[in-house]
This record gives structure tokens, sequence and C-alpha cells, in this order.
């Protein structure tokens, strides 16, 4: 794998990162308001302008992508030189740096609106009393902000366009087929098929090692917690190879129980123990936003981590665990009326060569035609003001998915367009527009900003 050097941010994002006034008085500031504002503020006139409203990923030092390495500068230990860089210094300020053991909790779809709503909400909720000790600050997603891209990126400390899983449906041309990546199967297939039996070898998917892998031989033990349905995934054989444990879990009680009885006596001098759950964004997918149905699984986790995690450990021992919360993405409410339904539309149908991927969201589309201009004024046209289309050339170039060198399938799973969702806007297939109320994966900020919670567990 190439060293990122070679792959610069273009001038106008150097600028903005190292030069502006108002970029060194929100250092400074060290608010969570400020650096919302930052992130948000930030444009790109070739790809994302300001009046769109959208938050871009900021791969150089405050984003998802930017936790591995951090994590691993926590632990004594380092990431490949493709790895994206550690997160910048005001999400570190203050942490303690003789933790020998990390809890990362990755609570699917929370975002960090919302999140922060429920703490106001909330105000004896144990995340908010840490945060008080320790820091809280908004962080970007990456693109698309959707789990299995994230985890991607979690998992290995590769932007998306390195490690190339670029989304939930991606056009797999070494298998010919538009394949759902949670369980690997072919999108217009049936639940019962799967693309390993056609050969597809799931630890061998990503051209990048894991965080298990490369932890490993530096000393530091791995372990994930999962829910057990989950262990034998597709996904989960992707993401972690080389992790030195798998823990399965029945609920959030058995989680954290579990949780609590491996910190009672680790089996390492230093380990980074990832903690996922999905209540959250299971809840959002089938109600959105609506009759409180994920406000209700946030709160199962967060009181089963106070009574059966921290409550069982000793000042002792929980003075030796760094806890740190994030999310993957968050969520917007996709109503009915705001899908296009790309099974039905004429000129989706006649320009594609292959079905839509990627995200609903933010679409990667395979034209018959390529580049020629009437196919794009046709596509625009069809697509009106609910998306923009851009060049997938240009939105690589742009940095959109990272600025390390592509890897070898990702510019073939792009396709040459990009529709990218304004508003609640969707693209649809298979009548799902029936069944999910709440997406993600596209540019708002309600997708694209993410919590970074990190404190000393010893409240």
């Amino acid at each position: 794998m190439a060293n990122r050097e070679p792959c610069r941010p273009p001038e106008f994002v150097l600028k903005c990162a190292a030069s502006s006034a108002w970029y060194e008085v929100i250092v400074r500031m060290l608010s969570p308001q400020a650096m919302e504002q930052a992130l948000c503020a930030r444009s790109d006139p070739a790809l994302a302008p300001a009046s769109e409203g959208w938050v871009l990923p900021w791969y150089e030092g405050r984003s998802l992508v930017n936790v591995p390495a951090t994590l691993a500068h926590f632990l004594g230990a380092s990431l490949p030189a493709w790895a994206a860089p550690p997160l910048e210094a005001p999400y570190l300020e203050g942490l303690p740096r003789d933790r020998t053991h990390i809890l990362l909790v990755l609570l699917d779809a929370l975002g960090y609106r919302q999140f922060l709503r429920l703490l106001a909400e909330r105000p004896r909720c144990i995340w908010g009393r840490l945060a008080e000790r320790g820091v809280f600050l908004p962080m970007t997603s990456v693109c698309p902000s959707t789990t299995a891209t994230a985890l991607a990126c979690l998992a290995t400390g590769a932007e998306p366009i390195v490690h190339g899983l670029l989304g939930y449906e991606l056009w797999l041309r070494e298998y010919g087929v538009l394949t759902q990546m949670l369980q690997l199967r072919p999108v217009y297939g049936t639940d019962d098929e799967c693309i390993t039996a056609w050969g597809f070898v799931p630890e061998a998917f990503l051209p990048v090692p894991s965080l298990g892998q490369t932890l490993g031989p530096q000393g530091i033990m791995t372990t994930l917690f999962t829910p057990a349905a989950y262990i034998q995934s597709a996904l989960s054989r992707i993401l972690y190879r080389g992790f030195g444990r798998v823990v399965g879990y029945s609920d959030v009680a058995d989680l954290w129980l579990r949780a609590a009885q491996y910190f009672a006596q680790p089996p390492a001098e230093r380990s980074l123990n990832l903690v996922y759950f999905s209540g959250i964004d299971t809840a959002i997918h089938l109600h959105g936003s609506e009759g409180g149905v994920w406000e209700a699984q946030f709160d199962l986790v967060t009181r089963a981590f106070e009574a059966h995690f921290y409550n069982r450990l000793t000042p002792a021992q929980r003075q030796r665990i760094l806890l740190i919360l994030v999310a993957d993405h968050g969520f917007v409410d996709t109503p009915v009326e705001a899908a296009l339904d790309a099974d039905a539309d004429p000129v989706l149908r006649q320009e594609m060569l292959i079905p839509y991927s990627g995200e609903s969201r933010l679409a990667y589309l395979h034209l018959l035609r390529g580049a020629d201009p009437t196919a794009w004024e046709r596509l625009r046209a069809a697509l009106g003001e609910r998306f923009a289309l851009v060049e997938a050339g240009q939105a690589v170039a742009r940095g959109l998915f990272g600025w390390g060198t592509p890897g070898a399938e990702s510019l073939a799973r792009l396709g040459q367009a990009i529709a990218l969702a304004r508003g609640n806007h969707y693209l649809d297939r298979q009548e799902k527009r029936f069944k999910l109320r709440g997406r993600h994966g596209g540019l708002l900020p309600e997708e694209m900003l993410i919590p970074w919670l990190a404190a000393p567990l010893d409240l």
C-alpha cells in the first residue's frame, strides 16, 4: 500500500485547515458549539458549495477515520503510513495518557445533534457526567455516511477511497454482481443467496490489514463485543480479521455483564476493546424519529452500561480504562413522498448500465454512455432539484472519499457520476420506501456530524 504523501488536499483545503483566522480562534476555544460551526462551515465551491448546507468529511484530523491512529497513539503503538492521521489536539485536550485499556463504544446511528438533544433532556445521564470530566466534541463521519464504510474506516484506519468498501450496495465487477455488503447478497437475488458460494472470501476483501492484525504484533490485545448473530456475519469477517477475541452478546444486560467480567481481569497489559450496538440504527430505519423508539434503545444501552458495567467495576479497575464513545453516522427521516423510484424511472433505466449502487442518498451511477453530454443532461433533468449530480472523478480528486491512494477496485465501484441527495430525498428500489422510515449515507449535518466523547472512567 502506497504512502499517503503523494495525495495532498488541494490548496483551498490546506488554507482552510492551517491559515484561516477563524480556525485558529476555534481551536483555542475548544467548545462544542465552535467546533460544530467550523465543521458545518467547510465547503468546496467545485463540489459542495456552502449554499447546499452539507457537511464534508474532515479526514485531516476531525473525523471517524482519525480515531484508529489516535487509539494506537494512546496505547503506545502506531499504524502503517497509509493510515489517516490522528485526531487534532482539541479532541485530546486534558485526557490522561496512562490508561492501559481503551473501551471504544460505537452506538450505531447516534448522530451528534441527536445525542446532544438526548443529553439535554437527561441531565443525569452517565454519558453526560462522563463528558463533564473529559472531552465532548463533534467530528464528521466519512463519505458515504453509512455503517459498512464507516466501520471499515474504524477497523483499519484507512479512508474509504483506500479500503474500497464504499457503501451498503456495491457493484463488484470481479463477480459481475450488484452486492449488498452487510450479508454479501446479490441485490436482486433471494435472501438465501450469498456470493461466498461463488468463491468470495470475506477475509480477503479489504486491501489493508485490520487493527487486530496491526496492533496484535505490537503487544495490544483486541476484543470485539458484538451481537451474537453478527459474529460470523459477512461484514464481521471482512472487518475484524486478527482480533484476539470476539464476544457475542444476546441483549444489553448480557453485553455489559460480559464486558465487566472481562475488564475485572483483563488478559493483557494493554488492550483495545470495541463495543458495537446496533439497536438505535435498527429503530431509525424502521420507525424514523417517530414514536420514541430509537430513544428507548438509547436509554436501554445507557442504563445497562451504568448498572451492569460501571457500577460493577471497582474504582481501581475503572482507573485503568479510557472510555471513548463514537457513532458511525446520524440519520434523517425519509418519508415515502421524498423517494424517486429508480426502478420505474425511464431515464434512469435507459441511461444506466447497471442499477444505482452505493447509498440511496449518495448513489453511484454507472452510465451506459459514459461522458456523453446528452446522457448527463437527461439524468440531471430526471433527478431535478432533488439531487446534485457530480462527476465521480471530480469527487475523488476533491477528497470526498479521502486523500490516500485509491484501492485497486475503488474507482470502478464509483462509476462515472454520483447523485448527492438534497434535503431528505433518496433513490428507491424494490419499494423499500414503504419499509424504511429513516436513512443515512448523505451529507446533511444530521447524518454527518457524530460525537467524540472521551473520558477517564473514574468519576
